[in-house]
């Protein structure tokens, strides 16, 4: 193994809390993970080679594992055989979350991020508008391409739904995965609410100073600092929720989408031999 050659990566899907386990992976001690937690070199950026990726994970410190996490792998046809090349060795992270709700937090986030306007801020419209949003929720159709290139021993699938329900022991199951000791002061990092800010700049700066303080390894103190008398009540004064800008999704839809992940979710059970935990499938697999 090169110097500083990645041992684990994490791949998405997309809104499906890969910010939440890049936060865990952050605060072990023993794991170095990069700086910008997406850096798309399997997808996006494979023509500039092992030496500028490495370069993500380049420190004196000597460290267990390195790696990074960028979901931008999970659906790229070309990322699976990439990362076989590039160490088969890998452990590769995976979560998942109810391909519907991950559809709706898409657009959210699309919203959010000004990338759409219009008629295309309806789910319903922007479902033609931007094809992605079905197709991130194809699970297993996606996860059977990296299962052709790693054993499935080195595939780890955690679900969103399970963080939120017991997000101390999601975190120790990561830090098993990978050989590491239990984290000692676990923090529980809140990532990626669909909140747009009022004051775009305050809001950026906001983030930019916690997640350098976090890297540097000041997560408790910007925890104890964001709750404090007159932080918390400026952002929540600065904040909107996405939820509160976009309109739901028509039940019909629902029910259409539904329709439409079934087969897939029945694959995915498969691949990963147990059952997702989204109740919405339960009833159509007994319908």
């Amino acid at each position: 193994m090169r110097q500083f050659q990645a041992s684990f990566i994490g791949i998405g899907a997309q809104k499906c809390a890969s910010t939440w386990l890049y936060g865990v992976l952050q605060q072990c001690p023993e794991v170095f993970v990069s700086d910008e937690k997406e850096v798309d070199f399997f997808s996006y950026y494979f023509d500039r080679g092992y030496e500028w990726y490495e370069r993500n994970f380049a420190s004196e410190t000597a460290h267990q594992h390195r790696g990074e996490i960028s979901p931008s792998y999970f659906i790229h046809a070309d990322a699976p055989a990439r990362a076989a090349a590039y160490n088969p060795n890998l452990h590769v992270f995976v979560t998942l979350r109810d391909p519907i709700k991950r559809a709706f937090s898409n657009h959210l986030h699309e919203a959010r991020k000004g990338h759409i306007s219009g008629v295309n801020l309806t789910f319903e419209t922007a479902l033609d508008n931007n094809p992605l949003y079905r197709d991130q929720g194809r699970y297993a159709t996606h996860l059977s391409r990296w299962m052709d290139h790693f054993p499935r021993e080195q595939i780890h699938v955690m679900f969103q739904e399970e963080i939120l329900a017991d997000r101390a022991t999601m975190a120790r199951q990561a830090t098993d995965i990978l050989g590491l000791k239990p984290l000692d002061d676990f923090l529980d990092l809140k990532a990626n609410e669909s909140v747009r800010y009022r004051n775009a700049a305050v809001g950026e700066t906001l983030w930019k100073v916690g997640s350098y303080a976090r890297r540097h390894g000041m997560g408790r103190l910007v925890e104890t600092v964001k709750s404090a008398p007159g932080i918390k009540q400026m952002r929540n004064a600065n904040r909107e929720s996405m939820r509160d800008a976009v309109v739901p999704m028509a039940a019909d839809t629902e029910a259409a989408l539904t329709d439409y992940y079934a087969k897939e979710v029945t694959q995915l059970e498969a691949l990963i031999k147990r059952p997702v935990p989204w109740e919405r499938f339960r009833a159509t697999e007994t319908a």
